[in-house]
Order: structure tokens, then sequence, then C-alpha cells
């Protein structure tokens, strides 16, 4: 489906009705080199992980994908300083 929206002068868009339908209300605006992008955003965020990465999280707690996460991060960013 495609359709034409503009930006009224204090730069807002409406989302037709259809697409808030079937994708909610709430989006993630992606600036990309070539265009923009709306992402849906799930209600429940961790739900919304799941879908993008299948089964990859089963059989594990909000928690410890949080503490791996974090874990990951500090690991990334001390590799970052020490080179």
């Amino acid at each position: 489906m495609s359709k034409r929206a503009e930006a009224d002068d204090r730069g807002r868009i409406v989302i037709p009705h259809e697409i808030r339908e079937r994708h909610g209300d709430r989006y993630r605006v992606v600036e990309l080199d070539d265009r923009v992008e709306l992402i849906p955003l799930k209600d429940d965020p961790i739900e919304g992980l799941r879908d993008a990465v299948g089964d990859a999280f089963d059989g594990r707690s909000i928690d410890e994908i949080k503490r791996e996460a974090r874990e990951a991060a500090r690991e990334d960013a001390t590799d970052d300083t020490s080179e």
C-alpha cells in the first residue's frame, strides 16, 4: 500500500487510518541516506524483538537478555578504548 502524506506548517504528518489500524499508533522514524522510514513499534518491545529474531531468546527471561546485552556493550566499549 502506498499513500501520500504532507507535513503541515508544524511538521506533523497524519498517518492514514488504514495504516494505523494495521500497524498501530507508535512508530520509530529512521532517517536513511535517501529516504525516511517509519517502523511500527509494538506495545511490548520485547515481543517485537522476539518477532525479529525468532526463537533465539526462547526460554530466557527479559532480565537475562538485558544482562547479556549490558555485558556485551561493556565488553565492546572496553575493546574500543583499549585499541
